[in-house]
């Protein structure tokens, strides 16, 4: 990824630029090659491992992708005219939280002024989330032989269906629709007249629903014809990767709407705008149709994008906003969030219960999710697994909360604090204006948490901290 961006700095003669990312390629190299060395012999792959993985790789890649934004900062030439923006990357915390946010997919940024960025740091806060979107595993995973570790790997992601016969059949089929959609992304972007590099920057993030903007005010900096086009690259983001490959393939139009979780997609899409909407005209007076729905769309599919600032929005508008970022896209897409999959395993579940309760005696219950009729244990199975993340969900948020009390400035209400933890923790990127530069280092540190644990979905970074627990009690 460094060694790629070279070339954007050479191209706009930022050459400061090029030590730092040379710099950041030989660090990743450097270590790479010492623990590859350091530990020759590998035991037998499990999934604990492969979670492990994940949740340590993470961190280091986000680590090591502060450097472009630490470097940059300390190497530009200093003079009366250079930005705010980038003196704040010589903050270290700063860095890192860039960083990680980009590698989240999360789209909290703390430059403020993000069109006063040098364009090899707008590019790379873009391809940091472009390549989070398919995911850093699944990249990886392109180039590995099939097999058992491939596939544990493939899992610890979050993801679960094959498209493929193989892991590395599957991956490379992902990749091949990311990058078909990332390049109609720009060609739309273009012809509806928005700049090649705002395209090239806007397509890489929205397809990703990352949500990084190389505008002061996002999206809002462009006409409702441009930012309807957004709304539909972020749809097409939070949709599946299997259902569209049924779609190329096999034109099955259909399958939007006979998938459980899809249909549930646009039926929350189309009566949340709406509640949004009324929601906003009971506190405003005011039908602001273009950026509720935007807004809510972007929440939905956990872009991040902007057409307006939240902050002076009304409480309840918030609370939409935030149960719509903890619901998040399509399980298998690029959304962060719960995903939908499992909030609709879980509205099945409560449904199976209750009819347990009432059901005429010798009347059997059809235990159907996702277009399958499973058996009673497996289809409960789901719904305790869907549950428990769901409550691992609702404490991660509620510990974010009561940091962020102590951290954030005192003008921002409750629902303003709520709002933020709940598009860090569900990698989305809208924020009250609490995401600053000058925030303690205390936020910075909760806000970097919540995504790096929303990313991961909880249970790899849980397991990071009772292995070593559970071993010692061994």
């Amino acid at each position: 990824m460094a060694l790629c961006s070279v070339p954007v700095s050479l191209w706009f003669g930022e050459y400061y630029a090029i030590a730092p990312f040379l710099t950041m390629a030989a660090a990743a190299i450097i270590l790479g090659q010492l623990l590859y060395h350091l530990f020759p012999e590998t035991g037998e792959s499990r999934l604990r491992h492969a979670m492990l993985v994940a949740a340590i790789g993470w961190g280091m890649i986000s680590l090591f992708g502060a450097i472009p934004f630490w470097g940059i900062a300390i190497l530009l030439p200093v003079s009366p005219n250079t930005p705010q923006t980038m003196l704040e990357f010589q903050n270290p915390w700063n860095a890192i939280f860039e960083a990680f946010s980009g590698f989240t997919s999360t789209g909290l940024s703390v430059a403020i002024n993000a069109s006063e960025l040098p364009r090899s740091l707008q590019w790379w806060r873009s391809f940091t989330e472009w390549i989070d979107g398919v995911g850093i595993t699944v990249l990886v995973l392109a180039v590995l032989e099939p097999g058992m570790d491939a596939y544990h790997l493939y899992s610890a992601e979050g993801r679960e269906k094959k498209i493929a016969p193989t892991v590395t059949d599957t991956v490379q089929k992902i990749l091949w629709i990311y990058a078909l959609y990332t390049v109609l992304s720009i060609v739309l972007l273009v012809v509806l007249g928005m700049p090649l590099w705002d395209s090239i920057n806007h397509a890489l993030t929205g397809i990703a629903t990352g949500g990084f903007s190389i505008q002061d005010e996002s999206i809002g900096t462009y006409n409702p014809v441009i930012q309807l086009a957004v709304v539909l690259i972020m749809i097409t983001g939070a949709i599946s990767f299997p259902i569209h490959h049924q779609l190329l393939t096999q034109r099955h139009w259909s399958i939007l709407w006979t998938d459980a979780q899809h249909r549930t997609l646009w039926l929350v899409l189309g009566i949340g705008a709406l509640v949004l909407v009324g929601e906003n005209f009971w506190f405003s007076g005011t039908f602001v149709w273009i950026d509720s729905l935007f807004q809510w769309v972007s929440a939905l599919t956990t872009c991040g994008f902007e057409t307006t600032e939240l902050q002076p929005w009304g409480s309840g508008a918030k609370f939409l906003l935030s149960v719509a970022m903890i619901f998040g896209g399509a399980a298998g897409s690029t959304a962060g969030g719960l995903k939908l999959k499992r909030v609709v395993t879980i509205y099945r579940g409560i449904l199976w219960h209750f009819q347990q309760l009432f059901l005429q005696p010798r009347k059997l219950i059809k235990y159907k999710l996702t277009n399958e009729v499973l058996t009673a244990a497996k289809a409960y199975r789901q719904f305790y697994a869907a549950a428990t993340l769901a409550a691992l969900w609702i404490v991660s948020l509620a510990i974010g909360i009561f940091a962020l009390l102590h951290f954030a400035p005192p003008k921002y209400t409750l629902s303003d604090i709520i709002l933020e933890a709940a598009s860090a923790l569900g990698n989305v990127g809208l924020s009250t204006g609490i995401t600053d530069p000058n925030l303690p280092w205390g936020g910075k540190f909760t806000l970097i948490l919540l995504m790096w644990v929303g990313r991961l979905e909880i249970v790899p970074v849980l397991l990071l901290f009772v292995l070593p627990l559970g071993a010692s009690k061994r």
